[in-house]
């Protein structure tokens, strides 16, 4: 793979693809897509990074280096961790949720923490309810974790059901907390940024830690821009922000010997086919590991990662595993989660 980061013609050729994908977003959109992505390509030692623009948005064109919020894709870091204390036999995956999480008291007893992870526990979401929509839009300060669990219960489908749930990992975060002995961040400076290099990596609390990250226009905030208006809270599981490079460098790390044992990394990726509408996205046969999204049809995959979107951002990072594995990850200004899924897999493809 390296020789093929080496390949100024092919290299070019691909930046000219991507951007037609940028501006093909656009025309779909009316206008309103992403105007502008970073991305980084990770295979082995070597990285290529990029920033793109479309048409007419040159100006705007982010140096490689702008960091972004990840959102959902936070749910990946905060598995990997989970994992990384399972296998030092702190959190058992299989046990009750309950033990750490006692919010479950008088839940079914077959809640696992394998279950909250893979979006199977059961659990409701907040995402689509229109009193959290309209709290952001109001520039509003979030809900504490307990007003989201009052405001959103614990009772959702049956376990074993799979229900996208962020409720699930703001209790994820919780069980790190408790069984890690330390702050959020803390956590995840230990697990998971240190130990796999990711020296841009933060994890905004405040408003104030907003101002140097990559946002476009959202249209939860016609006219203004998102730093002056959006605060990181409203994830209630905590959100991550690094740059595409660093993204890409944690997809990657997942399967880095040494960083999980192997049998915990094959239950995070070993994935259940989920029937969720995902109109206008790659996925062929989409399923759901530990964290992540695993592509199960043998010719559009394997791949496996995750995707993020809120205000003014949407992200994707996928790994593709073989004799020559390769990551990658897109940040945009946009808030379609398509767009930097489409643009991962035309790297993948094209580079394999």
């Amino acid at each position: 793979m390296g020789e093929v980061l080496d390949d100024a013609a092919g290299m070019a050729e691909l930046v000219e693809s991507l951007k037609g994908l940028l501006n093909e977003e656009a025309d779909r959109s009316n206008g309103q897509g992403a105007r502008i992505a970073t991305l980084s390509i990770l295979s082995g030692d070597r990285s290529w990074n990029v920033s793109l623009a479309r048409s007419g948005f040159v100006r705007l064109k982010p140096a490689t280096d702008r960091r972004a919020l990840l959102y959902s894709l936070t749910k990946t870091i905060l598995a990997a961790a989970v994992l990384r204390l399972a296998a030092r036999g702190v959190v058992d995956l299989d046990g009750p949720a309950e033990r750490w999480l006692p919010e479950l008291a008088g839940r079914p007893a077959s809640v696992t923490v394998a279950d909250i992870l893979s979006h199977r526990a059961g659990l409701p979401n907040y995402g689509g309810r229109k009193e959290y929509r309209a709290a952001i839009a109001a520039g509003d300060e979030p809900w504490s974790g307990d007003e989201f669990l009052a405001r959103c219960g614990v009772e959702g489908p049956p376990v074993g059901v799979f229900a996208y749930s962020s409720i699930g990992y703001l209790l994820i975060r919780r069980l790190l907390e408790r069984a890690g002995g330390a702050t959020l961040a803390t956590v995840l400076a230990t697990e998971v940024f240190r130990p796999l290099g990711l020296t841009s990596a933060t994890l905004p609390e405040r408003r104030s830690e907003l101002a140097a990250l990559l946002f476009g226009p959202s249209p939860a905030f016609p006219g203004e821009l998102v730093v002056d208006r959006y605060h990181p809270g409203w994830v209630a599981h905590g959100v991550a922000a690094m740059t595409a490079d660093d993204t890409a460098r944690f997809i990657h790390g997942l399967s880095t010997p040494g960083y999980l044992p192997d049998a915990l990394f094959r239950r995070m990726r070993d994935g259940l086919p989920v029937k969720a509408p995902l109109g206008g996205r790659p996925w062929v046969e989409p399923s759901y590991g530990m964290g992540l999204m695993v592509e199960l049809d043998p010719s559009a995959g394997p791949y496996w990662g995750y995707i993020g979107c809120g205000p003014g951002v949407a992200v994707a990072a996928y790994h593709v595993p073989g004799p020559r594995p390769v990551s990658v990850a897109v940040l945009t200004d946009g808030e379609s989660v398509g767009l930097p899924e489409w643009m991962a897999v035309e790297v993948a493809h094209r580079l394999r």
